[in-house]
């Protein structure tokens, strides 16, 4: 059985992670709060194949404050 990998999830994984996380660090920190919440939808609307009825779409981060 010699068949060759046509896609490597661990690598495609592994490039996700650091274009992700190279476009959040140019982030404040509530610019990626509000990326991250904005698109939990459709992200679970994705991943489950229907509309996620739990989370409210104009779902607003919580405000913290750091001393």
């Amino acid at each position: 059985m010699d068949s060759k990998k046509t896609f490597d999830a661990v690598a495609e994984s592994r490039k996700w992670r650091i274009a992700t996380g190279k476009e959040l660090s140019e982030m404040t920190q509530d610019e990626r709060l509000s990326y991250l919440n904005d698109r939990i939808d459709a992200k679970l609307e994705a991943l489950t194949g229907e509309p996620n009825k739990a989370v409210k779409s104009s779902h607003k981060p919580k405000r913290t404050v750091l001393a």
